[in-house]
């Protein structure tokens, strides 16, 4: 997209220093975002999806980790080194915010989920208690929670799964955040929840003109919500593309093993391609290309050094020797 960018990351690595060894969770993670764009962050379970969003908001878990190297701008201002205070105040639910997989995880079972959306209103000075209290009846309405205000004085067990989520959404929204980081939203909702899930989100962002990252491994998701789509293996990037160029042409063999894992309507009784081997040992990856033990097209040089990310047609990119 030609917009100006709103995020900015630059080599990001974010490790956890274990008893067992150094665990590279992220490991030179590069990307931007612009205003209203969608970016989805895909890849199987472990790849570092969801540790590249909590190190965006400068909260790798703790005490094991910890953001060792890299870049991250939000409308040009460096938020990696910023005091913990100043995150706090002025960034997390201010300016980036996240809606998690799982509601449950994000709601206070002993509050109302009113009094829980108004917290973030509160805690950034943006209204007081009884006004604060009146916003968060707006941002239920606007996240279409049905009868809102009388729903805004229940308590979380009192509400469906989707209707959770719609809460945590309104939480994220409430403070008119820049950048939304929204993680496996979808995968604790049924089908036709999802759809309706994935509608508010758009018109949400639309409203908002906020930025959001998705992070997911639904490829049909993805497919239908995202401008652009990075695939993640090993804590690393490993193809970024267009979604319309990366779902016709994938250009790295584990984007095409993964697009060939999915069913495809009309094609009965075909099987499923699958991608030989496991994901490799976080605490052991193996020397140059993470992927090589499972690629059949790897080479001696994809054994001994890492591919850079490389430019290729229709403007993505590709971290493979096949493109170097």
């Amino acid at each position: 997209m030609s917009a100006a960018k709103l995020l900015e990351v630059r080599d990001l690595k974010t490790h956890l220093f274990l008893k067992r060894g150094v665990l590279k969770a992220v490991d030179g993670v590069s990307f931007d975002l612009a205003a209203r764009e969608t970016l989805g962050l895909i890849g199987e379970s472990g790849s570092g999806k969801t540790m590249t969003g909590l190190s965006l908001l400068g909260l790798p878990p703790k005490p094991a980790g910890r953001i060792v190297e890299g870049s991250v701008k939000l409308d040009g201002r460096e938020l990696v080194g910023l005091p913990e205070d100043v995150l706090v105040d002025e960034v997390r639910g201010r300016q980036i915010a996240m809606i998690s997989q799982d509601p449950m995880t994000s709601l206070n079972p002993v509050f109302t989920v009113g009094a829980q959306v108004a917290a973030p209103i509160r805690a950034h000075g943006l209204a007081e208690a009884s006004a604060a209290m009146g916003m968060a009846v707006d941002e239920l309405d606007r996240v279409r929670v049905p009868s809102a205000r009388e729903r805004s004085r229940d308590y979380p067990h009192q509400f469906s799964g989707g209707m959770r989520q719609r809460v945590v959404a309104a939480m994220a929204i409430a403070c008119r955040p820049r950048l939304l980081i929204a993680d496996e939203p979808t995968s604790a909702l049924d089908v036709t929840i999802q759809v309706q899930f994935m509608d508010l989100i758009e018109r949400l962002q639309a409203e908002t003109d906020a930025a959001l990252l998705f992070i997911t491994h639904d490829l049909g998701v993805a497919a239908s919500l995202c401008h652009r789509i990075a695939v993640m293996y090993a804590g690393r990037i490993v193809e970024l593309a267009d979604a319309t160029e990366l779902y016709a042409a994938p250009k790295h063999p584990y984007s095409q093993g993964l697009l060939a894992s999915v069913p495809k309507l009309g094609r009965r009784g075909e099987r499923l391609t699958a991608i030989p081997g496991n994901p490799p040992n976080p605490l052991d990856l193996p020397s140059g290309c993470a992927f090589h033990p499972r690629c059949p097209h790897a080479t001696e040089q994809c054994r001994r050094e890492a591919p850079p990310a490389v430019q290729v047609d229709g403007g993505g990119e590709v971290a493979c020797w096949l493109h170097a």
